[in-house]
C-alpha cells in the first residue's frame, strides 16, 4: 500500500462501525430508562443518588463489544498472541471494577442499598458481548426486555403486594397442570371401552374451567362485583359453559343477589349466541362462497339469532337495573377463599363427558337424520364444534345449506339450555336454577323454532 493514499472502507469495516453504533444504542436504551427513572420511579424506591445514564450504559455496552471484536481484529499476529488472550479478561475486570466502585459509592457515600442498577450494568455488558458475537437480534431483544422490566418494576412490586400467598399457590397449581402435566395429558387418545371420549378435549375443558375461575376471581377482586358483567360476556365468547361455572363459584364467595347471578348467566349465553352467528356466517362464506342473503331461509336464520340476542340484552338490562349490594369487606374477604376449586371443575368435567357419550351414540342411532338429532344433543356439549363439523359436511356436499343452517340454530339452542346442567353441577341453589330455567328457555325459543322450521317445514 502506498503511503498517503486513502482506500475506501471494506465491507468488514462498515459492519464493525454498524455494530459499534448498535452496541451503544442498545446500552443507551437501558441507560435512558435509568436516567428518566431518577426523577420519578427511583424517588419512589427511595433512591436519591444519580444512577448511570445514557452515556455510561452505552460505554459499558461498548466495552462488552470491544472485548470480543478487538481480539478478532488483532488475530493471531506474531508477538500479539498473549495480548489477544489477556485483552478480554482485562476489559471484563475493568467493567467489573466500575460496577463494584459504583455499588460501593452508593452504599458507603450515598447510604443506599440496592442491586437493580448494578445488575442492569452487568446485563448491558453482556449485550455488548452478544453484538460482538454477531447475535444482533438476541442483543436487541435483551436490551428491550431489560428496559421494559426496569420500567415496570414498581408496578410488579404493587402486584406482588396485591396477590396473597393462597392466590399465588393457586396460580402455580394451574401452571403445573398446564406446563408440566399438559404434554402428557393433552394427547389425542380415546377411551379403550367406548372409543368416544377424547382425553385431550376433557383435559382442555378442565383447564379452561380452572383458568376462568381464577380470572373471574381476580376481576372481581380488582374491579368489584361490576366486573362480573364483563367477565361473563368475554368468558361467554370463549367458553360459555366454563364462564357459567365460574359465575356460580363467585356467587358463593360474594353472596351476590340471585338476579345478578342469573343475569350473568344470560350474558354468557348471549355472548355465545353472537359467537355462533359470526362463526356460522364465516363458515357459510368459506363453504358456499356467499351469504345467500336473498333466500328466505337465511333471513329466518338471521332474524332468529337477532331476536335471541335482543331478548338476552333486555334480560340483562333488567337484572342489572339496580346496584349490586356487595360491600368492599366481602370483596376483601375473598382472599380467605381458595381462588380455584377442583371439585367444581371435576363435576363440570363429568357432565361434559356424559353429554359427549350421549351425543355420539345418538348420532349413530338415528341414521340419515343424525345431523339434525346430533345438532340438538351436540349443542349440549359444544355448539362451536358441531357447527364446524356440520359445515365440513356441507363443504363435502354431503348435506344441503338448509340442513347446515338448521343444525347451527338447533345446536345454539341446546347450548343455551345446557347452562342449566352446568349451573347445577357447579352447586347453584334451587331458586337460582328456577330463575335461569325460564330465562334460558325464552332465550332459546327463537333459534329452536327457526331451526325446526328450516329443517322440517321449509326444507
Amino acid at each position: 500500500m502506498e503511503y498517503g493514499v486513502l482506500y475506501p472502507p471494506s465491507i468488514d469495516q462498515w459492519y464493525l462501525l454498524v455494530k459499534i453504533l448498535i452496541s451503544f444504542l442498545a446500552g443507551a436504551l437501558i441507560g435512558l430508562e435509568r436516567e428518566k427513572a431518577k426523577t420519578s420511579a427511583l424517588k419512589g424506591e427511595g433512591e436519591s443518588g444519580l444512577p448511570p445514564g445514557v452515556r455510561s450504559f452505552g460505554f459499558i455496552s461498548l466495552l462488552g463489544l470491544f472485548s470480543i471484536v478487538i481480539p478478532q481484529i488483532v488475530g493471531q499476529s506474531v508477538g500479539l498472541i498473549e495480548f489477544v488472550r489477556i485483552l478480554p479478561i482485562a476489559i471484563t475486570i475493568l467493567t467489573v471494577s466500575i460496577i463494584v466502585l459504583y455499588s460501593a459509592y452508593r452504599l458507603l457515600v450515598v447510604k443506599e442499598a440496592g442491586i437493580t442498577t448494578p445488575l442492569a450494568l452487568s446485563l448491558t455488558f453482556a449485550v455488548g458481548i452478544l453484538i460482538g458475537l454477531d447475535r444482533l437480534i438476541e442483543a436487541i431483544a435483551t436490551s428491550v426486555f431489560v428496559t421494559f422490566m426496569l420500567a415496570i418494576k414498581l408496578r410488579i412490586e404493587a402486584l406482588i403486594r396485591f396477590i396473597t400467598y393462597e392466590e399465588l399457590l393457586s396460580m402455580l397449581e394451574i401452571g403445573i397442570i398446564v406446563f408440566l402435566l399438559g404434554p402428557f395429558l393433552a394427547v389425542d387418545v380415546y377411551d379403550p371401552v367406548l372409543h368416544v371420549i377424547n382425553f385431550k378435549v376433557l383435559y382442555i375443558f378442565f383447564v379452561v374451567i380452572l383458568v376462568f375461575s381464577l380470572l373471574g376471581y381476580f376481576l372481581v377482586k380488582i374491579k368489584g362485583p361490576k366486573a362480573i358483567e364483563y367477565f361473563s360476556f368475554f368468558g361467554g365468547l370463549v367458553h360459555s359453559e366454563a364462564a357459567v361455572v365460574s359465575v356460580i363459584k363467585l356467587r358463593k364467595h360474594l353472596r351476590i343477589p340471585n338476579p345478578i347471578v342469573s343475569g350473568s348467566i344470560v350474558i354468557a349465553s348471549t355472548a355465545m349466541i353472537f359467537r355462533n352467528i359470526m362463526l356460522t356466517l364465516v363458515m357459510l362464506i368459506v363453504t358456499v362462497g356467499h351469504l345467500v342473503l336473498g333466500e328466505i331461509l337465511f333471513m329466518v336464520f338471521a332474524i332468529a339469532f337477532l331476536i335471541s340476542a335482543l331478548e338476552g340484552y333486555f334480560m340483562v338490562k333488567l337484572a342489572f337495573a339496580t346496584p349490586i349490594p356487595v360491600s368492599e369487606e366481602k370483596i376483601k374477604g375473598m382472599e380467605i377463599a381458595k381462588p380455584i376449586s377442583y371439585s367444581i371443575a371435576l363435576k363440570a368435567l363429568l357432565i361434559f363427558a356424559a353429554m359427549l357419550i350421549v351425543v355420539t351414540y345418538t348420532t349413530f342411532a338415528f341414521g340419515k337424520h343424525g345431523v339434525i338429532v346430533s345438532s340438538v344433543f351436540g349443542g349440549l356439549v359444544s355448539a362451536e364444534a358441531l357447527i364446524f363439523a356440520v359445515f365440513s359436511l356441507l363443504s363435502a356436499k354431503k348435506i344441503a345449506v338448509n340442513t347446515a343452517l338448521a343444525a347451527a340454530l338447533l345446536a345454539t339452542g341446546s347450548a343455551i339450555l345446557n347452562k342449566i346442567f352446568f349451573a347445577k353441577a357447579a352447586g347453584a341453589e334451587s331458586n337460582i336454577l328456577k330463575q335461569i330455567i325460564w330465562q334460558l328457555i325464552i332465550l332459546s325459543l327463537p333459534v329452536e323454532i327457526a331451526g325446526i322450521y328450516i329443517a322440517f317445514i321449509a326444507g
